[in-house]
């Protein structure tokens, strides 16, 4: 169905200065609907196939491609396995033949893989080889030898530099073994010098295409296996595999108005040829190809060209300021490193953004972002990206009563927005009676990240025994707007030990206790609790700062204004509950932001210690997901299996239990326990 949305019915609070900019902006640009109390855009319905291109800073061939030859081994999840004493030797488990799409000059291969153990004495593994087919020459090659892995069992990349003749000849990549050790190969990597800015290109076509209606879909990593594509199988989305993204420019061309071109002296130009490629609809362009954009076959016009405007970073922004920030939206603004090419660009181009990357520690670039800020909406404006400094930055925007959405790798946003925002939200399980035990929570933390959401999640929800332990996950209330059908995926193949709870802090990443308008932070609390009622999240974790404790005048607010909340965790680490208003309970988290399976232990050890056995228990531990396993918090679990008076419950089965040990009724605004 096209053209979906939801009108949410809270209020709107913005500071007089907003007021002009943010009711401005269209409720409705092409294919891009955004209501006026919605947070972030619906997009239309993707395409029934969409396009696939890569916008990796390498060009890979995944090594089980059914399409390359395989003269031995076999697939093996995520790579092609050639297994000593079994497979037939000194034959290529690789052979990829007729390739034309790696452009003339110096190139390199990146040949990733790996052996399952060392040998006593050293030889030859594999030959790798890059094979000009016309020419019938040999461009390079190189002989692995066992001894040349590090370690058994570890990924390691093998590099070959190698030159293209001018003329596009077909080349071939030949990953020839030898039968001496059990080899796995994962990928074989290009790169050229001009990869990262064809990226740039096609990240903004992808800006232009989207913004009518989803078209393309960037795989922008090598973490997701053989495709990249975990997540459009799960949604049931089908998709065409197009490795030459030239083609895609051909395809498409007629929806580009033309290009923006960017100064390679001053990267920041980067950022204001994105915005002003957002408003023209043009794609942004990099000096090296401007003449192969502006000629045959493509023919472009230059929309703008910012080569020699400008001699310092600050003359870009204020420039900016002045030109283009009165034209685009103030409901969201972007915070981007102009080094990366290939993400969040075409988000920014869909919702006609700014986008800036200014450091609030540097005070001249503080002094000009607070230009940018104090012309959003106090208490709903949204900054997304990320910053050059994370405590500075998350501080500055809750100065402005903003919110931070972490999000500047994310690729496909467009696309996850267009999804069904049918979302289908199961019971809580009933929680078991409360007696005077020591009751453990997990939680994983980090998932207010949309493009962590988007990329490493994945791998995390697909661990083969998820359901183990009660855990609650992190996840943004955002994702009613930026990724819906993924959260009613997550419930569909949620088990009962699964429980979604919202990250930090609700409708974004921000640091109450610094809020300077208590009215402003009212209407953020409501638009969380109406976000969080959406998705089903009934727990929420707060942050001040990584390790802060939240005020009482801040938390009070949540109270009042999230009725819907069962409890809340907040940073400091001391494991304090305390109950606010009488009806919400808060605790500061036992372990904040763990980082080793000890940790998980060492915070249940430490409350056993204290725990005199004649009153409820309670033990939040929360560890990051970017050092801690989900291995880690069943080991952490099984420790305690034959202690029965520890018992582990997914967060919001926890906080019934202690609302209950509070004498609070078990569900808000319920009489009953």
């Amino acid at each position: 169905m096209k053209g979906r949305f939801i009108l949410l019915g809270s209020l709107v609070v913005v500071a007089a200065a907003a007021v002009t900019a943010y009711f401005a902006w269209p409720a409705k640009s092409e294919g891009v609907h955004w209501p006026e109390g919605q947070a972030l855009p619906t997009f239309e319905e993707p395409a029934s196939t969409l396009d696939l291109m890569y916008t990796t800073d390498n060009f890979y061939y995944q090594a089980e491609d059914a399409s390359f030859a395989h003269k031995t081994g076999k697939a093996d999840g995520d790579g092609w396995l050639a297994a000593a004493g079994s497979d037939a030797p000194n034959v290529p488990m690789l052979d990829i033949t007729d390739q034309t799409n790696i452009p003339a000059g110096e190139n390199k291969a990146i040949v990733n893989m790996q052996v399952d153990s060392f040998a006593n004495e050293n030889g030859v593994v594999a030959k790798l080889e890059v094979l000009d087919q016309e020419a019938g020459m040999t461009l390079a090659s190189l002989d692995v030898s066992n001894w040349d892995f590090k370690l058994p069992n570890a990924s390691q990349s093998f590099e070959l530099p190698f030159t293209v003749p001018e003329g596009g000849h077909s080349l071939e990549f030949r990953v020839q073994w030898t039968g001496k050790s059990t080899l796995k190969l994962f990928d074989v990597g290009i790169s050229w010098a001009l990869r990262k800015e064809e990226n740039l290109v096609f990240t903004s076509l992808k800006g232009v295409v989207n913004k009518t209606q989803p078209r393309l879909y960037a795989f922008t990593d090598n973490v997701n296996g053989s495709t990249g594509t975990s997540w459009l199988a799960s949604l049931g989305l089908a998709y065409k595999e197009e490795k030459d993204n030239w083609k895609l420019l051909d395809k498409y061309r007629s929806e580009v108005k033309g290009i923006v071109v960017y100064d390679d002296s001053q990267p920041d130009t980067v950022n204001l040829a994105t915005t002003i490629a957002g408003l023209k609809d043009g794609i942004v362009a990099p000096p090296a190809l401007v003449e192969k954009l502006t000629g045959d076959p493509y023919n472009l016009p230059i929309l703008e060209d910012l080569r020699g405007d400008f001699t310092s970073k600050l003359e870009v922004y204020e420039f900016m300021l002045s030109n283009y920030w009165p034209k685009v939206t103030h409901r969201v603004i972007i915070g981007l490193d102009p080094s990366l090419k290939s993400y969040l660009r075409d988000y920014a181009m869909n919702l006609t953004a700014a986008v800036v990357w200014l450091n609030p520690k540097e005070p001249k670039e503080s002094e000009l972002l607070d230009k940018f800020l104090t012309d959003m909406p106090y208490g709903s404006g949204l900054y997304m990206g990320w910053w050059p400094d994370e405590g500075e930055g998350v501080k500055k925007t809750s100065d402005f009563g903003l919110a931070t959405v972490a999000s500047d790798y994310s690729s496909n946003l467009s696309v996850f927005s267009g999804t069904s925002r049918e979302i289908t939200v199961p019971e809580l399980p009933k929680k078991p009676p409360l007696e005077n035990k020591i009751y453990v929570s997990f939680i994983l933390s980090d998932g207010d990240n949309l493009q962590y959401m988007e990329h490493s999640f994945k791998k995390f929800w697909d661990t083969p025994d998820r359901g183990e332990v009660p855990l609650g996950w992190t996840v943004s209330p955002l994702m009613v707007d930026t990724m819906p059908g993924i959260l009613n995926f997550l419930y569909k193949t949620a088990t009962p030990n699964d429980a979604l709870i919202s990250g930090p802090s609700g409708m974004g990443y921000t640091y109450p206790n610094f809020w300077k308008d208590g009215e402003g932070l009212d209407n953020f609390v409501t638009r969380t609790n109406d976000y969080m009622s959406r998705a089903g999240l009934r727990v929420l974790t707060i942050w001040n700062y990584v390790k802060g404790e939240i005020t009482p005048e801040a938390a009070n607010r949540f109270a009042e204004h999230a009725p819907s909340l069962l409890g809340f965790t907040s940073q400091f680490g001391t494991g304090k509950i305390e109950v606010y208003k009488n009806e919400l309970p808060g605790q500061e988290l036992n372990v904040s932001y763990g980082s080793t399976e000890g940790d998980l232990t060492n915070g249940i050890e430490a409350a056993i210690k204290k725990w005199d056995g004649k009153s409820p228990a309670f033990v939040a531990i929360q560890a990051n997901p970017w050092q801690v396993s989900y291995q880690n918090f069943v080991n952490a679990r099984d420790h305690y299996l034959s202690n029965t008076d520890v018992v582990f419950v997914r967060p919001d089965t926890y906080f019934q239990l202690v609302r209950e040990s509070k004498g609070l009724p078990i569900e808000p605004n319920s009489s009953t326990k």
